[in-house]
């Protein structure tokens, strides 16, 4: 008998609890966050893929982007002193119209090294856009970007 009125006191209080927070009383304790700014229109941003047809290009190809990161990357001096080596990873999106966008690092190696490498590929050109069914997409790409003396 103790049992059963344990359990009929759980289920009054769990019936209770979801009718409370499924009404609001007074209309104004719910308040709605916008995420997103109101542009006047609906937001056409598709989820980036990561599988494409035909993946984003740098202009010029992987040997232009090469020598583009060997011009670009300035090896922090503090990494340099520190005999500091290795790899960073850098994730960011291609968008539809060639832009670089949402970088982050995603495999990191010394703070001044992620920094730099991050602002590398920020300061990228725009690229040949990924393409599913001969349509630009939106996509995420990935450079290592070694530091090394």
């Amino acid at each position: 008998m103790n049992t059963i009125l344990k359990c009929i006191i759980v289920l009054v209080i769990s019936a209770f609890c979801f009718v409370a927070n499924a009404q609001n009383v007074k209309g104004d304790s719910v308040r709605v966050i916008e995420e997103f700014p109101d542009d006047g229109g609906m937001i056409d941003e598709d989820p980036p893929m990561m599988f494409v047809e035909v993946m984003p290009e740098f202009p010029g190809g992987v040997d232009s982007m090469k020598t583009f990161l060997r011009r670009e990357i300035v090896y922090p001096k503090v990494a340099l002193e520190n005999g500091i080596t290795g790899t960073v990873l850098v994730e960011f999106i291609v968008e539809k119209d060639g832009r670089v966008t949402n970088g982050k690092v995603k495999v990191p190696l010394y703070s001044d090294c992620d920094a730099e490498a991050l602002r590398v590929v920020m300061s990228m050109p725009k690229w040949k856009p990924a393409k599913n069914m001969g349509k630009p997409v939106r996509c995420f790409y990935q450079v290592p970007i070694t530091f090394r003396p």
